[in-house]
């Protein structure tokens, strides 16, 4: 697959587009020439990114869809078939972290004193629906509309340096672990349709989120400054170095099945502070 050309414009449809990670992904794909379309849950934050875009001097299209309910996701796809160029490129983003420990324990005054907090139910079912689920949901219908259009595109799904396993992220691990055993498996299913599959795995992301919570929590600001110590490169990857990732493995025609991690060289599972 080639980067878009003048009069030949093909889709990339970029979820979680209406914020953080995906928004900067969009903004970069329009850069380059992509139909670029946005998907999320807020109409009025998507139609704040397609004006922060027009400012720029970018051109963002928008669509409202939730990616964990089928129904939402048949009309997203139904409307891009009718109002956009060919789907070419489908960079599954959309995601939300709400994992505990397994069994959270708080020590009392007295020895063998302990409360214990197991991790909730429907914070699990939340996280793994949206992160995992509404992969599998959005992939199906990229895979079928390229399937039926003879489009050789590529589907990127945006994964974790966390897949490996992290402390008190039970949820989020594992759907992540999943978004990327999904990868390898389209990759093998849609390679004979010239149809490819590339996982994109971010390290800790210096952006908006990390700034807001790290600015409330002292706490969480002096965790995340350890954490970022035992960082190899000692940094954190920025929402560019995400984008500049997924155009990479839009051009490449020769990755396929594959992680490409963005992480500055991996992060450990576990930082004790104190």
């Amino acid at each position: 697959m080639s980067e878009p050309i003048a009069g030949s414009p093909r889709t990339a449809l970029v979820t979680g587009g209406s914020r953080g990670l995906g928004a900067a992904i969009a903004r970069h794909l329009a850069r380059e020439g992509w139909h670029t379309v946005i998907c999320g849950r807020s109409e009025e934050d998507l139609d704040a990114r397609v004006r922060e875009a027009a400012e720029e001097g970018v051109e963002l299209h928008r669509v409202r869809a939730d990616v964990t309910d089928p129904a939402s996701v048949d009309a997203l796809f139904e409307e891009l078939a009718e109002s956009a160029p060919p789907l070419e490129l489908c960079v599954n983003n959309a995601g939300g972290n709400y994992s505990h420990r397994l069994v959270g324990v708080r020590e009392g005054d007295d020895p063998g004193d302990r409360e214990l907090k197991p991790h909730p139910v429907d914070t699990w079912e939340r996280t793994v629906r949206l992160c995992l689920t509404g992969v599998f949901l959005v992939g199906r219908r990229a895979a079928e509309a390229m399937l039926r259009d003879g489009t050789p595109g590529v589907i990127v799904n945006i994964s974790s340096a966390v897949s490996a396993g992290s402390y008190g992220q039970s949820a989020y691990s594992a759907a992540k672990a999943g978004v990327e055993s999904l990868t390898r498996t389209w990759a093998v299913e849609l390679g004979e349709y010239g149809i490819r599959a590339v996982a994109v795995s971010p390290g800790v992301i210096d952006g908006a989120a990390l700034r807001r919570r790290s600015a409330a929590s002292p706490r969480h600001a002096a965790y995340m400054e350890a954490l970022r110590g035992h960082v190899p490169l000692r940094r954190w990857c920025s929402e560019q170095d995400i984008a500049t990732t997924v155009a990479f493995a839009a051009r490449n025609t020769a990755i396929t099945g594959t992680v490409l991690e963005v992480d500055g060289g991996g992060l450990p599972s576990r930082v004790v502070v104190g």
